[in-house]
């Protein structure tokens, strides 16, 4: 096989060659993760921060050693598997979440500013410990994400789960219009609600990932651009119900 041809000394400036091959560096590393999201859809392998999951570590926890751990699940590779696929199947937790009853308020912008409130405080906060809960959940979710792109095993049961939330989402909002006396927009549906409240919800979870405060204005906390939001989007997509 031939060896391929040496290109002469590059030419380019000092930093225009460092950026040239930090691009080139991103790009094998996109290509990387490619790789290993499809094979994980070949094979039972973590990825992401699974992939470093230390089962010495985990098993001092409980004051034993890593034999613990590999006499249950035969190799450390297959515990980290098996927490990744736990972790990544959180559809037990969507059905744990508690909305706060639209009857419990005197009126729908109360509700709505308690409703997305209450998001707020069941995501990511930026700085908090570590615990076993959905906000970190989602957290370790959120890090094995692009994979997804790739692998089935990683968007199947995340699209699931989503959809899981929506209807529950749905269900909600029906109580809520009754009681309130409301109606949706001709143009929109409760899926068309439900669609966009989940994702401004994560979307301001992304930016509790990196700050208490709001990104726009640091005298408020960053919960205060999901309440507002939570009410701009309420109020485009209801009105009061007709003949009442």
């Amino acid at each position: 096989m031939a060896k391929p041809a040496k290109r002469g000394r590059s030419n380019l400036p000092k930093d225009a060659a460092r950026r040239r091959y930090v691009e080139m560096g991103e790009l094998v590393a996109l290509e990387q993760l490619r790789q290993d999201a499809q094979t994980l859809d070949e094979t039972s392998i973590a990825i992401g921060p699974f992939m470093r999951l230390d089962a010495e570590a985990v098993a001092a926890r409980d004051g034993k050693t890593r034999g613990a751990i590999t006499n249950l699940f035969g190799s450390q590779a297959t515990f980290q598997a098996e927490t990744m696929a736990l972790a990544l199947s959180a559809g037990d937790w969507i059905e744990r979440v508690e909305y706060p009853a639209p009857a419990d308020f005197p009126d729908a912008d109360s509700w709505i500013d308690a409703l997305f409130g209450g998001q707020a405080a069941r995501g990511p906060q930026h700085g908090s410990k570590p615990k076993l809960n959905y906000a970190f959940l989602w957290i370790l979710w959120l890090s094995v994400v692009p994979y997804g792109l790739w692998s089935k095993e990683v968007s199947q049961p995340s699209v699931a789960e989503y959809a899981q939330w929506l209807s529950a989402l749905e269900r909600l909002y029906q109580q809520a219009l009754e009681h309130f006396g409301l109606e949706l927009q001709d143009d929109v549906t409760l899926n068309d609600l439900a669609c966009a409240t989940g994702s401004l919800i994560e979307g301001v979870w992304l930016n509790q990932c990196l700050s208490t405060r709001h990104p726009s204005d640091a005298s408020k906390p960053i919960d205060t651009a999901l309440r507002r939001s939570g009410r701009l989007l309420w109020r485009g997509a209801t009105r009061k119900r007709r003949g009442r």
